[in-house]
């Protein structure tokens, strides 16, 4: 019996350990195709249900610290994990969009009946109405129509909406100028553009008090977020990535602005999500209290050509990139102190100090997000191969920077000479610059560029023939690759460098060395700078020479490629030999150069070298054409379809005007045909007849005559008869 009982023991000891499955968590977001929406579902779908309420401890902090470059990476990924939030969502435009890995459904409905009974299945529930205004009906009928279904429903649903500080725009502000804290929310004042979302927010809150158990609704003031590919700020780096020479700041650019990143905008979300919390008005912002120029002249300096400039507010509304939305945003002025996500909620900040002191981490999820990484391309080869002809077109189609010896040098001369000037004139001018807004590497640049100009001065007085030294030319190569607009679309070396160890000495890594001992250790290289691709024409010295017989006086004139400076530039690469080429440093540092023979190469300009170029480079990482960019090439378009339409309008107007030609000649040789066949005719029968005119003239007609004018006289009752008996009667032969 003992055994017996022992046995169900652990049967019901077994029963018990068996886990219970237990339902997967769903939550709905709107617009899942819009910036809010996209970045918040792929954070969720990437994070396990309640995760937020495990605190962690130390351990886990130093794990985390220790795995930085991991947590980096997930940043960008889609994909979902096996337990994480199962997201559901509607999206804005349906066209062309497709279904993101992260998307367990994207929800189409005809009618909002169809809706909720998608939104009734939901645990979690965020509606955005920061982005399209058009959703702030929706939200607070989906939230009234959730509450008048309370009794039906079989489990609690939290619902956010998703809202905008803007309610607090025209907030008076406390003594002091203290900064607004949640506690305020009831004395807040909307902007008039955000009184809409201003009633959302006080109804939502109401509705949420009918039955916490099976509703329970939360209102979250968002700041103006940031970080990833950009949202309300993204003029701003599109601009500065674009080297505008200063980024313009819309009015004075003193007003602060409360700013998120979407990542702890999505952390925030989270907490309300798993947990819940007694207050219901919830303020998103970081700690920073930045004004709109600190943030611009930040952006400016980490990605752009480190300038800004202050313009008339009205100038934003000419901008194509900023709404009216973004247009109140930035010209707002507040400051809140998030006590409460800080204190109450688990959020692992990804930039809780604000933009200017995380903008390398945010200008690096801006490139990678839009993909605006640089292409640097290097083309070399003898002389006379057309590396200019093809490193031009490869700039054009890529829309990169062209960079030859001349040029270079030329360019960072005159950039070197405007920096100088700038500095002189803002010591003289004495700029009050917050001391956290100055450019740290100015100073250094400036001096660096004092000397480059004085180098380039002592250069021009001793050589006649403007040659450089290698040193020079390689630091001033350096300054112009590292310059933003290389750093920012990349670029095309035409012809540079020259040998192996003009190579080492612009791409190699400096203050670092190879260890003793490492053979098949690859050189350091600043990966900054070294092109991605390099192509290296090939030719006959036949080939080469023949090319430069036939060019054109005019083009050959006042060029080195004249008959004896190709001579001796053809000679200076030949005698390189493998060791001394530029390729050998390529091949070392595992970037080999892609060779590319030009003798059989019959296409214009080296079109096919181009395109096998292009092939191996692959699609262009920029924003594409400008707005003005393709309304030219728009007209060009309709210009082109005109030509071509007017060209085959001439052409068919031509052909039938041919064709009708050919049948009037055709006609009218067929009628002189015809008319000559009748007259020969006539001829021919005219001529067989006169024989017999003539025998009838002679023997029957003078008879036949007399018979009838005899049958007039007698007009006999048979004529017929008469005549026939008077020719019997007068035929001679009778």
């Amino acid at each position: 019996m003992a055994d017996d009982s022992d046995e169900e023991q652990v049967g019901e000891e077994q029963v018990k350990e068996e886990p219970v499955p237990e339902k997967p968590k769903k939550i709905f977001i709107n617009h899942v195709d819009t910036y809010h929406g996209k970045n918040i579902a792929r954070i969720f779908a990437r994070v396990k249900p309640g995760s937020t309420g495990d605190t962690g401890g130390e351990e886990e902090e130093a794990a985390e610290e220790e795995n930085g470059d991991q947590r980096q990476k997930q940043l960008y990924d889609e994909n979902p994990i096996e337990n994480g939030w199962k997201v559901s969502g509607t999206i804005k435009n349906t066209q062309g969009y497709k279904r993101a890995p992260f998307m367990q459904e994207i929800i189409q409905y005809k009618d909002r009946n169809q809706l909720t009974e998608y939104l009734k299945e939901m645990n979690v529930i965020i509606y955005d109405i920061t982005q399209d205004p058009e959703q702030v009906d929706e939200a607070v009928w989906a939230c009234q129509k959730l509450e008048s279904l309370i009794n039906e429903l079989d489990h609690q649903i939290t619902f956010i909406l998703l809202s905008s500080v803007m309610t607090w725009a025209k907030t008076p502000a406390n003594e002091d100028e203290v900064p607004y804290s949640e506690d305020e929310f009831r004395r807040r004042r909307a902007h008039p553009n955000f009184k809409e979302r201003h009633s959302a927010e006080k109804l939502i809150t109401k509705l949420g008090l009918t039955n916490k158990k099976k509703l329970l609704t939360y209102v979250v003031a968002t700041g103006l977020t940031y970080g990833m590919e950009e949202n309300v700020f993204h003029y701003i780096f599109k601009a500065a990535w674009h080297n505008v020479p200063e980024v313009p700041v819309f009015g004075k650019g003193q007003n602060s602005l409360p700013t998120i990143h979407i990542i702890d905008l999505a952390a925030v979300l989270q907490n309300l999500a798993d947990q819940q919390f007694k207050i219901r008005y919830i303020v998103a912002t970081d700690t920073s209290k930045d004004t709109l120029i600190r943030i611009t002249r930040k952006v400016s300096q980490a990605l752009g050509m480190g300038r800004v400039k202050t313009v008339d507010e009205e100038d934003a509304m000419l901008n194509r990139d900023i709404t009216q939305a973004d247009y109140d945003m930035l010209l707002s002025n507040m400051q809140f102190e998030p006590m409460f996500i800080r204190e109450q909620m688990n959020i692992k900040w990804h930039c809780e100090n604000g933009i200017p002191e995380n903008i390398e981490k945010i200008v690096e999820e801006y490139r990678t997000q839009r993909n605006l990484r640089p292409i640097k391309i290097c083309v070399l080869g003898p002389p006379a191969a057309g590396k200019t002809t093809i490193a031009k077109q490869l700039a054009q189609e890529y829309k990169l920077h062209y960079l030859s010896i001349k040029d270079v040098i030329e360019e960072t001369k005159n950039e070197l000479e405007q920096l100088v000037k700038r500095s002189d004139e803002s010591e003289q001018n004495e700029e009050e610059i917050d001391e956290e807004d100055t450019d740290e590497t100015l100073a250094d640049r400036v001096d660096e560029a004092r000397s480059v100009l004085e180098r380039l001065e002592e250069a021009r007085r001793d050589n006649k023939d403007a040659r450089l030294d290698d040193d020079l030319l390689t630091q001033i190569f350096k300054i112009k690759l590292m310059s933003p607009p290389c750093q920012n679309q990349g670029y095309v070396l035409d012809g540079y460098p020259k040998t192996s160890d003009q190579a080492q000495n612009l791409f190699g890594a400096a203050g670092e060395e190879e260890e003793e001992g490492a053979e098949d250790k690859k050189p350091p290289v600043n990966e900054q700078i070294i092109p991605e691709h390099v192509v290296i024409l090939e030719a006959s010295n036949d080939f080469l020479r023949q090319r430069i017989m036939h060019l054109p006086e005019k083009v050959v004139a006042g060029t080195h490629n004249t008959e004896l400076e190709f001579k001796r530039r053809l000679k200076t690469y030949n005698d390189l030999g493998d060791d001394s080429h530029p390729a050998k440093f390529f091949e070392e540092v595992d970037r080999p150069g892609e060779t590319m023979k030009i003798d059989d190469d019959v296409s214009v300009n080296h079109r096919n070298i181009v395109k096998k170029i292009m092939e191996r480079v692959k699609e262009p990482r920029n924003y594409g054409p400008t707005a003005e960019e393709q309304e030219i090439a728009k007209r060009n378009e309709i210009a082109e379809k005109e030509k071509r339409e007017r060209e085959d309008r001439e052409e068919r107007e031509r052909n039938e005007e041919e064709a009708a030609n050919d049948r009037a000649k055709k006609q009218k040789d067929w009628t002189t045909k015809l008319e000559q066949i009748k007259r020969e005719e006539f001829q021919m029968l005219d001529a067989q007849s006169t024989p017999l005119r003539n025998y009838l003239m002679a023997h029957v007609m003078p008879t036949l005559t007399k018979a009838l004018i005899e049958c007039c006289q007698v007009r006999p009752d048979d004529p017929i008869d008469f005549v026939a008996e008077y020719l019997f009667k007068e035929n001679p032969q009778v």
